[in-house]
C-alpha cells in the first residue's frame, strides 16, 4: 500500500519545541522549532548526527515528554497540550513506538506473550483468554517467531528476534503510526535487512505509517519516501528520497552524503568528503526560514544563502551518491 498524499496528513508537527531545563538559567534547546507532516501508509525518516534531537522528536510525539511549545495534530486530534483521557486514549491505540534497545525495552520478568498482549489487557481488546492466545500467537507468526515460543522470556532470544518482539508489540493494536527510534542500530547487518524489510511487508500489508529515526543513511534511502535532515535541534532540509540524494542543498547534508563510503575502490579513492562545522561556518539557524527547490524540496536558510546553495548545487553534483545506489 503505497502512501497516499491525496488524503489529509495524518501527523503533522508545527513549531514544535523541545527544551529541557537544566538549572534556573540555562535550558538545552534540544528541539528548536521543527515542522513537519506525514501522510497515512508513508515512511517519513529523520537523519542526523548523534545528539541532533531525532529520539526526542519521536518522545515528545508520542508523549514521553511533554512539548515545551508548538502543535501536534495526529489523526484530528490535537495531543500537544494537555489531553482529555479519550484522546490519550485512542493516542495510545493508534500510536506505536519500537525502541532502540531490543532488550531494555522488554520486561525481563514477563513472557513474550504477556508483553505482546499487554495492550490487549489494559484496553481490553479480548472477549476471553482462548481470543487473547490466538491474536498473540497470530502476531508472533506474521513477524517471523515460533508461536509456541510465547511462553519464552526475553533472553532466551536473539537480539534479532527480540526485536521482532518489540515490533509485534507496536503492531498489536492495529496503530496507524509507527516510530521507530534507531530500532536496527544494535542490530548486525544482515539481521538489520530483515527487520527493515518486515517492516515494509507489513506496511503494505496494513497501510501503517512510520517515523522512522536513524544515521544510517544508505538504510533510509531503501525504507523512506521523504527524509528530514536534522541537526542541533533544527530541521535544515527536508524532501523525497531522490530530491535529497540527488540534489542536497544545505551543506550540512552534503556533509553527510559525501561521507559515504562507495562500494567501487577505483570511485571511493577519488571521493572526497566535505567538511561542516557549523561554528565557522557562518550560518545562523535561527535567522533561516524555509525555501522551496522544488517539488516537495525545501531548505531552511537565508535569502542570500539560498541563492548561493542552489547556483552552486546546479553547478555541481556530490561527487559518488549516483554511484552509490
Amino acid at each position: 500500500m503505497a502512501a497516499n498524499y491525496n488524503a489529509e496528513p495524518l501527523l503533522e508537527v508545527n513549531g514544535l519545541k523541545q527544551y529541557f531545563q537544566v538549572s534556573r538559567t540555562y535550558a538545552v534547546r534540544a528541539v528548536d522549532d521543527v515542522s513537519f507532516k506525514i501522510w497515512p501508509g508513508e515512511t517519513y525518516s529523520l537523519v542526523g548526527e548523534s545528539g541532533s534531537g531525532k529520539s526526542t522528536i519521536g518522545r515528545a510525539v508520542i508523549r514521553l515528554y511533554n512539548p515545551t511549545a508548538g502543535t501536534v495534530q495526529f489523526n484530528g486530534m490535537d495531543i500537544s497540550g494537555k489531553m482529555s483521557r479519550q484522546t490519550e486514549k485512542n493516542l495510545r491505540r493508534q500510536m506505536q513506538m519500537i525502541f532502540q534497545d531490543p532488550m531494555a525495552s522488554l520486561n525481563p520478568r514477563k513472557t513474550i506473550g504477556d508483553i505482546i498482549g499487554e495492550g490487549l489487557d489494559i484496553h481490553h481488546s479480548c472477549q476471553n483468554a482462548g481470543e487473547r492466545e490466538a491474536r498473540i500467537k497470530a502476531m508472533l507468526r506474521k513477524v517471523g517467531l515460533d508461536p509456541e515460543h510465547h511462553s519464552r522470556y526475553p533472553h532466551q532470544f536473539s537480539g534479532g528476534q527480540r526485536q521482532r518482539v518489540g515490533i509485534a508489540r507496536a503492531l498489536m493494536m492495529n496503530p496507524k503510526l509507527i516510530i521507530a527510534d534507531e530500532c536496527i542500530s544494535a542490530l548486525d547487518v544482515s539481521i538489520q535487512a530483515q527487520v527493515v524489510n518486515l517492516m515494509k511487508d507489513i506496511q503494505e500489508e496494513t497501510g501503517t505509517a512510520y517515523l522512522f529515526i536513524a544515521h544510517d543513511l544508505a538504510m533510509v534511502k531503501y525504507i523512506s519516501d521523504r527524509i528530514g535532515v536534522l541537526h542541533l535541534g533544527h530541521l535544515l532540509e527536508t524532501g523525497s528520497k531522490d530530491e535529497i540524494f540527488s540534489r542536497p542543498i544545505h551543506p550540512y547534508t552534503r556533509s553527510l552524503l559525501s561521507a559515504i563510503p562507495v562500494p567501487n575502490p577505483i570511485v571511493e579513492k577519488q571521493r572526497i568528503a566535505e567538511i561542516y562545522d557549523y561554528k565557522t561556518s557562518g550560518i545562523d539557524y535561527n535567522k533561516g526560514t524555509n525555501h522551496l527547490v522544488e517539488g516537495t524540496h525545501y531548505v531552511r536558510c537565508t535569502d542570500q544563502e539560498f541563492e548561493k546553495w542552489v547556483g552552486a548545487a546546479s553547478h555541481t553534483r556530490l561527487f559518488g551518491t549516483n554511484q552509490l545506489y
